[in-house]
């Protein structure tokens, strides 16, 4: 059995979901892989002087076009809907899985 200390020691380090890749890169690296679209313009965000980084999870966002053969729009909605799956919300109609849960309409 680890001790607390290993614990904490080892969970220091560890990376957030939540936290920026290396791998995400700029708008500029992102239209160049093929990570824009018609209705998520990313020629938009440069044509207005738009400083802030590239698009987060990209790598997941190439693995999921990638093992799909899909689009990026297609990708992303992929993304949204596990992200969804993973928290107990179902994708279709946004409301808990749990049958515990209550909910008002």
């Amino acid at each position: 059995m680890p001790k607390i200390e290993d614990l904490r020691e080892r969970l220091r380090y560890t990376r957030l979901p939540f936290f920026r890749s290396e791998d995400d890169g700029s708008f500029e690296q992102n239209i160049e892989e093929g990570l824009t679209s018609s209705t998520f313009d990313l020629h938009q965000n440069l044509l207005g002087g738009d400083e802030r980084h590239g698009l987060e999870n990209t790598e997941e966002i190439r693995k999921i076009m990638k093992k799909y053969k899909c689009n990026f729009d297609q990708a992303r909605l992929i993304q949204q809907q596990n992200k969804m799956k993973a928290n107990g919300i179902d994708p279709r109609t946004g409301v808990p899985i749990d049958p515990k849960a209550v909910y008002f309409s």
